[in-house]
């Protein structure tokens, strides 16, 4: 069986199976880096999300290697060598499963390359969501050795590949179901998220199970199949009917926060941490305009660390940063100008009638907006003249004016802010 294995690593599918998984990977990676820069849990979640294309993948290359000799018709003159039936499908498999699992390997290596310089978390058990992930290949490989054993024409492999990708993709829209934790494929929860042990552990065994059910079926061990059958529904019925994949609990060692020690205070999660100076630089100048103006916030932290159900509106004195896709492959910042748009909650007016709906004021609007350039000290440009008025009164002047917007906006008077506008 070695020798067997050695020549098929050699000469089959399996190189350009390694080659493929090895560009795709790659590929995946460079897209996005934001969903993974700098996060362990952001690169084993983002390895999640590569298997909608890598498993299609990985079940085309699996049924032309297992097809190739029924496309050959050399499969009874194999059948008829001194070997267990069982063995030529272990043997496909073993070759497609390896070589994307080493090809893939390699490229995500590369990316941890990245992620070690910078990263300051390495907890929250990312390692077992990579783990079921490398586990969610091998079952991809399965499929495809079954489904070239049933289907050995040429075109078996692409329409495979097509329609597994197809159907993890409708599956992504399960989100919330409990049944989408059967699919391997990531299923949005946020890097800082803590997927339970359980439902880690019951994922291995169904994806495991599984994977001995097919090769069973190709091989046509029937109490085998039946054996690794009854297994599989053993895992998957506690996954179907537990808990959804929404509302997962934040990790709490990841979400702890790390806060600057001078000047306004800027706090990220731990799992953010590398970011701190980046935000520092863009986020304090801005908090320092505001220093002292009653109603402004006092620091800014990362939404990673908000409080389960407080909303963004809350007068709670702080500014929270979303930095979930904020950071580069090499742990930079992506985008100041998003970061600054954070800003924006502390002057917009929410103000609901009776009905709770919410009242649209383009005067209301303006005065917002207004607010919004003085506060993050914008450009005046010719055609935006209340802003240049507002530029020309002493600082004092234009403070008291952003307070009482400030407190026109708490109590929602919109009477007062239509005035605030238009006196400029």
């Amino acid at each position: 069986m070695r020798r067997a294995l050695r020549v098929e690593l050699r000469r089959g599918t399996a190189p350009l199976a390694a080659a493929a998984m090895f560009g795709a990977g790659v590929w995946m990676l460079a897209v996005h880096p934001d969903d993974w820069g700098g996060r362990w849990a952001g690169l084993a979640n983002y390895l999640r999300v590569s298997l909608l294309i890598l498993c299609a993948l990985m079940i085309a290359a699996g049924a032309w290697q297992s097809g190739r000799e029924r496309r050959r018709d050399i499969d009874e003159l194999i059948a008829s060598t001194p070997r267990p039936g069982w063995q030529p499908v272990v043997v496909a498999w073993l070759a497609v499963t390896l070589a994307g699992a080493v090809g893939l390997l390699g490229a995500f290596a590369g990316a941890a390359v990245l992620v070690a310089r910078v990263a300051t978390y390495t907890g929250g058990g990312w390692w077992w969501t990579l783990t079921v992930g490398v586990l969610a290949l091998a079952a991809a490989a399965a499929v495809g050795v079954l489904v070239g054993r049933l289907v050995p024409l040429r075109v078996a492999a692409p329409i495979a590949g097509l329609a597994t990708y197809l159907g993890l993709a409708i599956v992504i829209y399960w989100d919330g179901n409990p049944a989408a934790w059967l699919s391997p494929v990531y299923g949005g929860w946020a890097v800082y998220s803590l997927v339970p042990d359980r439902v880690t552990a019951l994922q291995a065994a169904w994806l495991v199970a599984l994977t001995v059910l097919l090769l069973a079926a190709a091989a046509r061990q029937r109490r085998a199949a039946l054996l690794a059958g009854g297994l599989a529904v053993t895992a998957a019925v506690p996954i179907i009917t537990g808990p959804g994949t929404y509302r997962l609990p934040a990790d709490p060692a990841a979400v702890e926060l790390v806060c600057t020690s001078s000047g306004p205070q800027v706090c990220l999660s731990r799992i953010n941490a590398f970011l701190i100076d980046d935000v520092t630089e863009v986020v304090q100048p801005i908090l320092a305009r505001l220093d002292g103006i009653p109603g402004a916030p006092r620091r800014a932290a990362d939404q990673a660390a908000q409080p389960a159900g407080q909303s963004l509106e809350s007068d709670d004195g702080t500014v929270w940063l979303s930095l979930d896709y904020q950071s580069t492959a090499l742990g930079g910042l992506v985008s100041r100008k998003s970061l600054r748009a954070d800003f924006r909650q502390v002057t917009r007016a929410r103000c609901e009638d009776p009905s709770g709906t919410r009242r649209i004021d383009q005067r209301v609007y303006r005065t917002d907006t207004l607010a919004t350039d003085w506060m993050l000290d914008e450009a005046a440009t010719p055609d935006n003249v209340p802003l240049a008025r507002l530029r020309s009164l002493p600082e004092p002047a234009q403070r008291t004016w952003f307070a009482a917007y400030l407190d026109a906006a708490h109590r929602c008077d919109t009477s007062a802010l239509i005035r605030l506008g238009e006196q400029l």
